[in-house]
């Protein structure tokens, strides 16, 4: 009795996530020690990459989210999508032609 109470609850327990890792980069160059942020509807999730560019951030929804990086005073974002599985994102900072930086997606 008490497993099948447990096999019927355990789904409505189980939130399902997303979650998305990868590095960014500014040229050739990988951006270490930098604020990283993950935006999904009302939720915002904040982490840091580390020594080497890389960063890895969970949300607890999937779709549609923005992921923004602070460098040299701005935050350059990009779109992107996570699922239930964890996706790989390559990011790179690009100064345009007035100045700005953006985030792109490689």
């Amino acid at each position: 009795m008490l497993f099948r109470m447990l096999s019927i609850a355990a789904p409505l327990l189980w939130a399902p996530g997303g979650e998305i890792f990868g590095d960014i980069r500014v040229g050739e160059t990988y951006l270490v020690d930098a604020p990283v942020q993950l935006k999904c509807g009302d939720e915002i999730v904040k982490g840091t990459t580390d020594k080497e560019g890389s960063f890895r951030l969970a949300a607890k929804s999937t779709g549609r989210c923005v992921v923004s990086v602070m460098y040299e005073k701005a935050t350059p974002s990009v779109e992107v999508v996570l699922f239930d599985k964890p996706a790989r994102y390559r990011l790179v900072v690009e100064k345009t032609k007035d100045g700005s930086y953006i985030l792109k997606r490689v």
